[in-house]
């Protein structure tokens, strides 16, 4: 049994070594790391490019719920595909970058988009379920997507180039957003043997483990015995008092013991289990980045550590994680932790009593507890700067507490991570979406709109502005303040529900003058009246010159979103999921958080 364990381990340690690249198994089904992954040139570039992202950033997007510890740099629950209300273009005419820029131009002038709504194949195909009833069913349905950029790599899988834009990351070359591409490529390509080995492991699944156990049949733990007594009087009167039952079962055993025959335990040989590869070199690969920042003070020295979860849902098909750990200062030492979900019926966990064979010996040797929670401990693998790890979405982990090392000075941990979404299928990109942030579309368009508003009549102006107007984006109301940009969200039954009612916010006049559509909201307490709208067909009499100013204003304020409806979303997102947690806990006795936020 030992040669047979020592054979096993030496395999599974050989079996993705890569001395160039220092890639190496961990013991831990599909998950590999490496420590020399990128040189330190690479490193240098990134942990630069993240500190002045930082800085530059005008407002700080601390995650919700963490306490302003955690810090979104780039984080795709911000502006996400949103059914119903995000535009999204037909996939025959997705958009990509120039060969020689990353332009956003072509986003802004491609043909109009239609608002996404999922078909009745799609909804079904998304359900959480098929054994749900049709009320769990839509209190669960997934109406948020993280979307994924579409990178092109090359055949021999050491280059990568983002085709669409990076969600939350401007592609402006002159700004740390932009010039962050470059160094987030280069990652990307040197992550793709990890993936491989990743996804190759994965894909083997079970057929790794001995044989004997790999249906996941219940071994028998008893032996029969042969029993023949001299006297069955003499015995069943003497068993009738426990001391009598104690010396019939001493008895019974000793017999056992000198009757027995000897058979020993056959070892097989250990035959490597062939695993054949997958190669995603050559292929355009759709990924979701992501860049966090875990911020310590003397005031919070102490990070309580993450839920244990999985990355995404089905609408984003995610397979694969991949986790740089770019720099860290200040902070006692951490570790990633692993656990999957175990099948527990083999061993009749599941049952509502006590009668459960061997349920001690299954508990050490397993980590499986009866009538607990049926996941099964992997291990970690302890984290510091430098370290690159990529694991199967399949596995649930999730991040040990830390502290300050110096309780007197700040401390940091930065990662930037890859969801790498299943490379079979298609998930609706930013190649099909048009930037929804309305700060991009401000600043895209300020050239087409200041060149308007100077060399054209007021006149012509109100008729070429609604069609220049961005495309795709979710128009909004900004103009007045009376109007509540919130999403409207009542509760259902454990989960949310969104209430929309499409409409023309400025119907057509007989100027010809429209903005466009929108989605109603309620209006704040306190709200000024239909008396005071200024709006075009109120009936008010405005100035000329306001006039022209807020068709300005109210144009470039109209597309897209801000940051506060983007937040918005992200809260209602949160809770879709947490819905979506809840039930599954309850349903699977998994006790873990089923999707990151």
């Amino acid at each position: 049994m030992a040669d047979f364990l020592v054979d096993q381990l030496q395999d599974e340690a050989e079996r993705w070594h890569n001395e160039q690249l220092g890639v190496e198994s961990t013991g831990i089904n599909g998950v590999v790391r490496s420590e020399r992954l990128l040189g330190e040139d690479v490193l240098a570039r990134l942990r630069e490019l993240s500190t002045q992202l930082e800085e530059s950033t005008p407002f700080k997007d601390w995650h919700p719920k963490s306490n302003e510890q955690i810090l979104d740099v780039v984080h795709p629950s911000l502006y996400p595909l949103v059914d119903g209300v995000t535009r999204v273009l037909p996939e025959d005419e997705a958009v990509t970058f120039p060969l020689d820029s990353r332009d956003l131009t072509k986003w802004f002038t491609s043909k109009q988009a239609d608002v996404f709504i999922p078909p009745r194949d799609v909804q079904q195909d998304l359900a959480p379920d098929a054994d749900m009833s049709r009320q769990q069913n839509r209190d669960l349905f997934h109406t948020f997507q993280w979307l994924p950029t579409d990178f092109e790599l090359d055949e021999s899988g050491t280059r990568a180039r983002a085709l669409s834009y990076i969600n939350n990351l401007h592609p402006d070359p002159t700004q740390p957003s932009g010039q962050l591409y470059d160094v987030i490529e280069n990652v990307l390509a040197a992550f793709v043997p990890m993936f491989e080995a990743t996804l190759s492991e994965a894909m083997t699944g079970m057929k790794g483990a001995r044989k004997e156990f790999r249906d996941g049949h219940r071994q028998p733990f008893w032996v029969e015995y042969s029993w023949d007594p001299p006297n069955m009087e003499d015995v069943c009167s003497d068993s009738d008092s426990d001391e009598g039952y104690g010396r019939y079962c001493t008895d019974v055993d000793a017999q056992w013991r000198e009757t027995r025959e000897w058979v020993p335990i056959p070892v097989l040989k250990y035959q490597p289990e062939r695993i054949v590869p997958i190669t995603i070199k050559g292929r355009t690969l759709q990924v979701i980045v992501k860049m966090a920042t875990i911020h310590l003070t003397p005031e919070k020295p102490v990070y309580e550590g993450g839920s244990w979860h999985v990355e995404g849902t089905k609408r984003e098909n995610i397979c694969a994680t991949g986790i740089l750990y770019l720099d860290q200062d200040n902070i006692i030492p951490s570790s990633l932790q692993f656990r999957g979900v175990a099948d527990s019926e083999p061993f009749g966990l599941k049952r509502q009593d006590d009668d459960v064979d061997e349920a001690a010996a299954i508990e050490m040797i397993y980590g499986l507890v009866c009538q607990e929670d049926a996941t099964q401990y992997y291990g970690s693998i302890p984290t510091k700067a430098g370290l690159a790890l990529s694991f199967p979405n399949g596995v649930q982990h999730r991040v040990t507490a830390f502290k300050l090392a110096d309780p007197t000075r700040p401390g940091y941990r930065k990662i930037l991570a890859f969801f790498l979404c299943n490379p079979l299928k298609r998930v609706i990109s930013t190649s099909r979406v048009s930037p929804q942030r309305f700060d991009w579309i401000e600043s895209s368009y300020a050239g087409v709109r200041d060149a308007l508003l100077t060399k054209l009549p007021a006149e012509l102006v109100r008729m070429i502005l609604p069609d220049a107007s961005p495309n795709g984006f979710v128009p909004r109301l900004k103009a007045h303040p009376d109007v509540d940009v919130r999403p409207r969200v009542r509760k259902v039954h454990g989960g949310t529900k969104r209430r929309r009612s499409r409409r023309l916010y400025y119907g057509e006049e007989d100027d010809g003058y429209r903005i466009g559509f929108g989605y109603d909201y309620e209006p704040r307490t306190g709200a000024t009246g239909p008396s005071g709208d200024t709006s075009p067909g109120s009936g008010a009499v405005v100035d000329p010159d306001a006039e022209e100013k807020r068709v300005h204003d109210e144009l470039w304020k109209s597309s897209g979103m801000t940051l506060d409806e983007a937040r918005a979303w992200r809260e209602e997102l949160m809770r879709e999921r947490a819905a979506q947690t809840d039930h599954l806990e309850d349903r699977n006795m998994s006790a873990f958080a089923f999707c990151e936020h």
